[in-house]
């Protein structure tokens, strides 16, 4: 059966397939132009942030031109708005920055106490949006903070850096130590000095991690924390050598002349100070923002080697060849305080090495005057603690401008501190300053056997403080007045003559003259009469008038007394009569009662104008040799220029230019020979105090040495 085909629907037309296709397209760019706006914002805010970073930079690189209320800085404000054409708002700030401090206060505006040394920018600008209705145009804003780095400097102080006829500072430091190494080999070393070494870089070589975030407290601790010994310290300088061009240094020959004197293992070299405690590196002052500049700072390895030596010595003095006055006197020698490398900026302090000398003037031990002063049992002993020079430098600027840069040292020294006196043996060498703190009495001048001068004394040190400026690289020194330290060493001198001259001087003596006389008279006495018999008045004559070489006594001579000599007169002889005449025979009068009137002898008693008694008299003879020795006392102090020598501390004793023993009292005339062997040593003192330093240790009092290691100036940089 045939079927008719199924009738169709009618087909509908799809409608809405471009509306579709319009809406994605027209979001799509709708995006884009959102996009457009947000890249727009973007490049606007970078162009903000290079205004204000642009700003920063200009305004950190001229400190000097912000505003008193430093809400301003000119270098600033004219590289926004007249070099890079800004237009909007534009806040300055200068002010200090903490990279210590938290984030929010790193940056410190309006404190006075802190010196500026950042500029602080903050840009901001509206931004009018390519479409939209908005209330209000968006505002973007950029900050900027930029410091001018401290420069730093690391330099040392010393007494011997410049080589003088030869001498070097490593030679000085050698002797100091008892260290033996021929002057060739010692410049053979000099070239340790164009070895340059970063503290990172002995770090490193010592086998001591630095953390690379380490703050400046830590690598202060750090330092001052870690001890190694000298010979790790050679083994970390061979191996900078190695690093470097001059790697055809060897350093065996000057270990193996220390290996003698120094226990290379000991651990006795502190990496950093403490206010108790010189070390290597002077204490460490540089901020966070500095630190690793301190810690790439240069110093040259042969200042390292010089003051590690310096400092593993440990406390003991030594005698150095050479170093003594006339062959008669030897001193010893120390370096009581090390010196110490300073790294940082200004404010830093480096110390020089200070070097302590003993000097045991002690008439007991010197040959040619023992055998003259012993037999009087007179002593003269001056023990003499020298403080050479104790000089620290102080980095007062660093002129960055300057074509090369340079670094300006104040020096401050103290020349020549000493003193005379007793100080324990365990504390002479000490870092203590002796002279102030561990000064005791001693027995300076004993004559005839009793004490005369017991005491001390103690002389200031000449100040000085002077300014130097180097270049990296430069060595230099300041020198104190030289008639002003010529002065020091005269005023020294003159102290030490003036001690002997006590002797023989009654305005400064502890002993009465009568004493001193007494104790003369008795040593007369006894060299003629050796046993505990009854006194020879003619023996004791004898040797007043001639000496007594087997007993040390000088002769005295004799001289005129007024009317002490003695004769018979009047009826029958019975009174006496006084004339003039020597004074031995005055004395044997009294003694012996020779010349006297027959009255006078059986009375006896007091005649003249002197202080005398009849030794043969009654009263006399109950104690007859007291009687010989009292009245030998007084006529003793008859003689013409005096017993004692009144300005004996104003001529010729005490003149330090002259060798030559001026004096005119009695005593003076016993003592001449002695003094006339003691007075060229005194006077030695000064020579010591200049020639001998100089060609012994290469050390000029008055002078200090300042050697700048290196320089480093940054440029200025972002921070924030």
């Amino acid at each position: 059966m045939h079927r008719p085909p199924a009738r169709r629907p009618p087909h509908r037309r799809q409608a809405g397939g471009m509306s579709v296709t319009a809406m994605l397209i027209l979001v799509a760019l709708v995006g884009m132009l959102g996009l457009a706006e947000i890249g727009y914002l973007f490049w606007a805010k970078r162009d903000a942030q290079k205004v204000a970073d642009l700003a920063a930079l200009a305004g950190a690189q001229a400190l000097e031109l912000c505003s008193p209320d430093n809400l301003d800085n000119g270098a600033a404000r004219g590289n926004a708005f007249d070099d890079n054409r800004f237009a909007g708002d534009l806040r300055i700030e200068c002010g200090h920055w903490r990279p210590d401090a938290t984030v929010e206060e790193r940056f410190v505006h309006g404190d006075p106490s802190l010196p500026l040394n950042a500029v602080k920018a903050v840009a901001a600008r509206t931004v009018v949006p390519f479409f939209g209705m908005v209330q209000t145009l968006p505002r973007i804003q950029a900050v900027a903070v930029a410091i001018l780095p401290d420069p730093q400097a690391s330099f040392s102080v010393g007494s011997q850096l410049l080589r003088i006829d030869g001498q070097t500072p490593l030679g000085t430091t050698l002797k100091l130590v008892g260290a033996d190494l021929d002057g060739t080999s010692v410049l053979g070393y000099d070239g340790l000095a164009q070895v340059k070494a970063t503290p990172r870089g002995l770090l490193e070589a010592l086998g001591i991690p630095v953390q690379a975030d380490i703050g400046a407290g830590e690598l202060d601790a750090l330092l001052a924390g870690r001890t190694v010994s000298l010979g790790d310290l050679l083994d970390a300088s061979a191996v900078l050598v190695s690093r470097s061009e001059a790697a055809d240094i060897d350093l065996a020959a000057l270990r193996n002349a220390l290996a003698p004197a120094i226990d290379l293992n000991r651990l006795s070299i502190p990496l950093g100070s403490t206010p108790e405690q010189g070390g290597l590196f002077a204490r460490i002052d540089a901020g966070q923002a500095a630190i690793n500049g301190v810690l790439d700072a240069e110093v040259d390895v042969y200042g390292l080697l010089n003051t590690g030596i310096a400092i593993a010595r440990g406390d003991n003095a030594v005698t150095v060849d050479g170093l003594d006055i006339l062959g008669l006197v030897t001193a010893q020698a120390r370096i009581i305080e090390p010196p110490s490398i300073a790294i940082g900026g200004p404010g830093v302090t480096a110390y020089n090495a200070q070097v302590r000398v003993f000097l045991d003037i002690d008439s007991n031990n010197i040959p040619a005057v023992s055998s003259l002063l012993g037999l009087l049992d007179v002593r003269l002993h001056l023990p003499i603690h020298l403080d050479l020079v104790n000089a620290m430098g102080t980095l007062q600027e660093i002129d960055c401008n300057a074509d090369p840069p340079t670094a300006t040292v104040r020096v401050q020294s103290s020349i020549l501190r000493s003193c005379v006196g007793r100080v324990p043996p365990a504390l002479r060498f000490s870092t203590q300053a002796v002279c102030d703190s561990q000064l005791q009495d001693e027995e300076l001048l004993r004559l005839f056997g009793a004490p005369v001068v017991n005491g001390r004394f103690s002389l200031p040190a000449l100040p000085d403080t002077q300014d130097i400026t180097l270049a990296e690289g430069q060595s230099g020194s300041v020198r104190a007045n030289p008639l002003a330290v010529g002065a020091t060493v005269s005023e020294l001198v003159e102290k030490l003559l003036g001690i002997m001259a006590q002797g023989v001087n009654p305005k400064n003596s502890d002993a009465p003259e009568q004493d001193t006389a007494q104790r003369l008279a008795s040593r007369y006495i006894a060299a003629t009469n050796p046993g505990s018999g009854r006194y020879n008045v003619d023996t004791i004559i004898q040797a007043l008038r001639n000496g007594s070489s087997a007993s040390g006594l000088e002769p005295l001579g004799q001289w005129e007394v007024k009317a002490a000599v003695p004769s018979p007169c009047g009826l029958l002889g019975l009174n006496t009569c006084w004339s003039d005449g020597s004074v031995w025979d005055s004395y044997r009068a009294l003694v012996t009662g020779d010349g006297f009137g027959t009255l006078d002898v059986l009375l006896g008693g007091l005649l003249g104008g002197l202080v005398v008694n009849r030794c043969d008299s009654l009263l006399g003879n109950l104690n007859y040799n007291a009687c010989v020795r009292n009245n030998l006392v007084s006529y003793l102090r008859t003689a013409p220029n005096g017993f004692l020598d009144p300005h004996a501390d104003e001529g010729g004793l005490v003149d330090p230019t002259t060798d030559a023993v001026s004096c005119n009292g009695l005593l003076c005339l016993v003592l001449k020979p002695a003094l006339a062997l003691l007075k060229p040593l005194l006077n030695a003192v000064g020579r010591f105090l200049g020639e001998t330093l100089e060609d012994v240790l290469g050390i000029q009092l008055g002078r200090t040495d300042v050697h700048m290691h290196s320089i480093q100036c940054k440029p200025v940089r972002l921070v924030q």
